[in-house]
């Protein structure tokens, strides 16, 4: 199977780029599952439930969230009412926290697929449970008990250390284990040595001619003056489209592609 794993997506520019790609990029590479962190994809802070319905017509399997997760409150509503979403937000919030940490999908052609978050601790302004914990407890007794064919592990997190440091601890567990949240592409996509799929960070989609996806001059003038009152607002240029692609064969021979495309990062893998 071969599968797809997309970062941040940033405003419109970010929707509008998986809108318009998405259907080529699943064709030219074969991909049989999709999951998309889109929790800056409203505006740049949050998810709506309008803009998760859009994401899964284009052919996205799973979305993830991470600290934005709650930003716009449709989205609370929005779990509540429809329970039957594949909306994946960190595992470790608070145990009151809407939704689900992980969820198991059954794929039309037979294969298990398990998909969970988890948040790192470090630099992040939340109240949130240990994620080893949390990982320990909950997901591990899924990956021996459940008949799990691939697993995938997303690490939201602000430090590479962290991001890296549960990857290392949980190779071989997971199918692969990925980073999110910084909003920049790492250039170490690798195979770990028990065979599980790693990137530190999967980078954003949306417009790097920016701050992180953000226009510049107020990211600059925050920088500059301290003042945060300047508002933070999504670059609206081309964005280019983030990401990696797992393959994995019956023998678990796995491998791992990072992908940039459209935008300033484009490396003409669908041209």
């Amino acid at each position: 199977m071969k599968f797809l794993l997309i970062g941040d997506v940033v405003g419109r520019s970010g929707r509008l780029a998986l809108k318009n790609n998405l259907p080529k990029i699943k064709d030219k590479f074969e991909i049989d599952f999709t999951i998309v962190n889109a929790e800056n994809s409203a505006g740049g802070y949050g998810i709506t439930g309008k803009i998760y319905e859009e994401m899964i017509s284009w052919g996205v399997d799973v979305i993830t969230l991470g600290n934005h997760a709650w930003k716009k409150n449709d989205i609370i509503t929005y779990i509540e009412n429809n329970p039957q979403n594949n909306i994946i937000r960190p595992l470790n919030f608070q145990q009151d926290s809407p939704g689900q940490g992980f969820k198991i999908f059954n794929h039309a052609n037979g294969k298990r697929i398990l998909v969970c978050q988890v948040h790192g601790q470090t630099f992040i302004d939340l109240q949130l449970q240990n994620p080893f914990e949390l990982i320990d407890s909950k997901i591990l007794s899924l990956l021996n008990d459940h008949e799990i064919d691939y697993s995938f592990l997303e690490v939201h997190a602000e430090v590479t250390s962290e991001k890296n440091g549960i990857a290392q601890n949980y190779d071989g567990k997971f199918t692969a284990i990925y980073g999110t949240h910084v909003h920049i592409p790492t250039s170490d996509a690798r195979v770990l040595d028990k065979g599980t799929c790693f990137q530190t960070d999967i980078g954003m989609t949306g417009d790097y001619n920016s701050v992180i996806g953000m226009k510049k001059d107020n990211a600059i003038k925050r920088m500059r003056t301290g003042n945060l009152s300047h508002r933070l607002e999504p670059a609206e240029g081309e964005a280019t489209i983030s990401g990696a692609i797992i393959s994995t064969n019956k023998d678990n021979n796995n491998s791992i592609q990072s992908i940039q495309i459209g935008g300033v990062l484009d490396r003409n893998l669908i041209s």
